[in-house]
Formats: structure tokens, C-alpha cells, sequence
């Protein structure tokens, strides 16, 4: 059983880069038992059939890339634009599909995300076509986010037109870094000045939010680099910028290019701390507002809506292959074979790959995620969360004394995270949802 020790954090050095030894990552519905294949469809239909209640979100996945960037753990299938309109068939098949059920029409949809892989690389009139049929057939909120992620290879003025004259009012661009020798041994195809062109002919024409995604820690990326990045990111018009630190999975190119001494290493646990922690001082400076531990935005336009609700737990209908949702308390995830996925569709099924049972632990993880994605630790509210949950704040007492004297939490009584707890706050995530389990079990002895 675990004792909260194991979660405690180092009381030497400093907190932003000696707290921990690692970072924990953090997997939404693990702890979830799956519905046995056989009972996945007739399971699925009754899910439909409830009404959808709260906050809600929706995912459409694009599973094509160009190529595979050398650290990306997500790539699936090489892009080929034949692909397209098939593919753009068959996402419309499935939203027509759905689209009668009680989850859908319920409850108004609050974000609307398009993610992969690459939405971009889907054709302008694809593009434009999936949004409108998004907002013909669903309950979209009035104020409803539309974003569109992408990179800019593949996204040109045509495209960018479709997608705004159709509805999106937001567009996510994962630039990783502005330097081209970092840019080109990633496997990005543009150079750092495009980039910079690209984004002002997208700021320029002031119909979204835009929104651009720094990664650190990169191989070749060194302070200085890093440092020119933050300036970059600084002089344009944004409305908002993710700094997110590198994960390096097994199996991925650069863990292999590493390996194989074909690729420079990327930067340590606190280099990437020191790293973080120079960001979050720059923008701060500049006056802008931290809206999650990763995410900061420069004006009002900007509200980050999709991630802070699915990171709070908010129902995700999703769409496409390869995509994953929740819904009432249960996930799933869609068909990552293509062929499997189209024939489940042209057979008229959801192309279900995976259906968990109710999750006893989905309202007080969720509660949990809410408080550290709002950088404030709200111990009545999570303990309001399940009906066991009173006496949860004195179990964990312990632990957040810790956290206080280290520098991971501030010692006033809204114990909001540090610029070193935001930097670690996977790991205290994954502490405060693991103490509670550990809570309960220890409550059940005793009784």
C-alpha cells in the first residue's frame, strides 16, 4: 500500500530541477477494466442512449503526417492527398452516424478540437466540409471554441480560408522550435523564417485565435536557441504559446537516432527545468496570463478552452481513427487500422476498438486533474467528489507540508502551484490520485 513518503520531494537543491528524480506522466482511465470485445457493441448502443450532462468537448482525429518527426511518439500513417476526400467520407459517415443519439444532442458541445497526426494536410474543401457538418448536426454551445491543429507545411492560404469561412475561430501550430538546424534534425520541413512568415499572414487577417506550440529540451536546441525561441514567440501577434517539455518514448526515431549516436541527446530532467522555468519568467514579464502549467495567453481571444475541459474531465465525443473519448464516466478509443475503420462504417457500426466499464475513481481523478490544470489545489471540492471523501484533506496533510516547504505549493490556503510545481505537476497529479486510492483503502481496513 503506499505510503505518501514515496511522493515526498526533495528538501535539497533546488525545486525546479531537484524535486524529483522523474516526472510521472499522467494516463487518463488506466485504472479502468475494459468491456470484453464480445459485449462492445450492444454496450456502446446503451451508452448513446443517456443523456449527456456538463461540460462536453469533441475530438475529430487526422491520423496522416508528412513524415515522421523525429519526436513523435504518435505517428500512424505517410500522408498522401489521394487520401483526402476518403478519409473526409468517411469522418462524415461517422458524425452522421452519431449524430441522433441522446450523448449527442443532450448537452450543448463547448470545444471542438481537430487533432492527429496532421488535420491540415486534409484538402481545403474537406476541411471546410467536416466543419460545417459538425455545426449542421450538432448542438454546438454559442460561444463554442473550433481549433484547428496543424503545422505549416501543408497549410496554405486556400486552406486557411476554408477553415474560417466555414467556422473554426482558433488554429494550434506546433512549431517546436524557430531554429532551422533544430527544426531540420527533428524532421521539420520549413524553415524558422517561414514560420515566422506563416504566422504573421495568419495573425494578420484577424479572424482567430492563433496559438503556437514551443517543445524544450530538443536535441541541438541549447540556452540560447531556447532564449532567440522565447523572442520569436514574444514579437509576434499571438494570442496564446504551449511550452511543453520533450518526452522521449522508446521506439520513437530520436530514441533510436540516439541510441545509435546518429543524433545528439536530448536535454536532461533539469536543464529542461531550467529551461521551463526561464519561459515562465519571460512570459510572465511580458505580461502575459498563465492559463494551465503549459499554456499562456497574451490576450482575452485566447481561452484554451478545449484542453483545460478534457483535462478536467469534461465528455470528449470522438471521431475518427485512431481518436479517443469519454463519455458518462466510461472511455474508448476508435479503430487505428484504416481498413478496419472504414469497413466498420460501411458496416454501420461505431469502428470501436476499445470500451472501459464506469470508472468508481472517473469524479474524484477528475477533480483532482481540474485543480492542478487550474494551479490551485482545492481539497473541499475533490473531497466533495466521492461520497467516501471526507477526510481525505487530513490523510494528505502530510504530503502537502511537503510541498510547501520544498516550494511546490504556496503556504497560503489556496495552496496554488509554484513556478516548480507547474513544472512537476504530472507528478503531483499522479500523488494526489494515487493518496486518495491509497485513502480509501486504508478506510476500508478499518472499517
Amino acid at each position: 500500500m503506499l505510503q505518501l513518503e514515496e511522493f515526498y520531494a526533495s528538501t535539497d537543491g533546488n525545486p525546479l530541477t531537484d524535486a524529483f528524480d522523474k516526472r510521472i506522466g499522467h494516463m487518463p482511465g488506466a485504472s479502468a477494466l475494459p468491456v470484453p470485445q464480445e459485449h462492445m457493441r450492444i454496450r456502446w448502443k446503451a451508452l448513446t442512449q443517456k443523456e449527456r450532462i456538463g461540460p462536453s468537448v469533441m475530438y475529430l482525429h487526422v491520423p496522416f503526417c508528412a513524415n515522421h518527426c523525429l519526436f513523435c511518439g504518435f505517428y500512424i500513417n505517410k500522408w498522401d492527398r489521394t487520401l483526402s476526400k476518403t478519409y473526409t467520407d468517411a469522418l462524415i459517415s461517422e458524425l452522421r452516424l452519431e449524430a441522433d443519439g441522446k450523448h449527442a444532442q443532450s448537452a450543448p458541445i463547448n470545444a471542438v478540437y481537430f487533432g492527429g497526426g496532421t488535420p491540415t494536410a486534409l484538402e481545403a474543401d474537406d476541411l471546410a466540409r467536416i466543419i460545417r457538418e459538425i455545426r449542421g448536426l450538432y448542438p454546438l454551445a454559442p460561444d463554442c471554441e473550433i481549433t484547428i491543429e496543424g503545422r505549416i507545411y501543408h497549410f496554405d492560404e486556400e486552406k486557411i480560408t476554408a477553415c474560417l469561412e466555414a467556422g473554426a475561430n482558433r488554429f494550434s501550430i506546433g512549431v517546436q522550435s524557430f531554429d532551422d538546424k533544430t527544426r531540420r534534425r527533428m524532421g521539420r520541413k520549413v524553415s524558422g523564417e517561414r514560420a515566422v512568415e506563416f504566422f504573421h499572414q495568419l495573425t494578420s487577417r484577424n479572424q482567430a485565435a492563433v496559438v503556437c506550440d514551443l517543445m524544450l529540451g530538443l536535441p541541438y536546441q541549447d540556452d540560447q536557441i531556447w532564449r532567440r525561441d522565447l523572442e520569436t514567440v514574444a514579437s509576434l501577434e499571438l494570442d496564446g504559446v504551449d511550452l511543453y517539455a520533450l518526452s522521449v518514448f522508446p521506439g520513437t526515431p530520436l530514441d533510436l537516432a540516439v541510441k545509435k549516436g546518429a543524433c545528439e541527446s536530448a536535454a536532461d530532467l533539469p536543464r529542461q527545468a531550467a529551461m521551463y522555468g526561464e519561459g515562465w519568467k519571460t512570459l510572465r514579464e511580458l505580461g502575459w496570463r498563465q492559463l494551465s502549467s503549459s499554456h499562456w495567453g497574451a490576450s482575452t481571444r485566447e481561452r484554451n478552452l478545449y484542453n483545460r475541459l478534457i483535462k478536467s474531465g469534461a465528455h470528449t465525443l470522438a471521431f475518427g481513427s485512431g481518436a479517443g473519448g469519454t463519455l458518462n464516466g466510461q472511455s474508448y478509443s476508435l479503430d487505428r487500422n484504416l481498413k478496419t475503420y472504414y469497413e466498420k462504417l460501411a458496416d454501420g457500426q461505431k469502428p470501436m476498438a476499445r470500451l472501459t466499464e464506469v470508472n468508481k475513481f472517473a469524479p474524484v481523478n477528475n477533480a483532482i486533474a481540474a485543480a492542478i490544470e487550474r494551479m490551485r489545489v482545492d481539497l473541499a471540492k475533490i473531497e466533495e467528489s466521492h461520497p467516501a471523501g471526507d477526510g481525505y484533506s487530513k490523510y494528505i496533510q502530510p504530503l502537502l507540508d511537503n510541498w510547501r516547504q520544498v516550494g511546490l505549493i504556496t503556504s497560503n490556503n489556496q495552496a496554488e502551484l509554484t513556478m516548480a510545481g507547474c513544472f512537476w505537476h504530472s507528478t503531483l497529479l499522479m500523488a494526489m490520485k494515487t493518496a486518495f486510492r491509497s485513502y480509501l483503502a486504508k478506510q476500508a481496513i478499518a472499517v
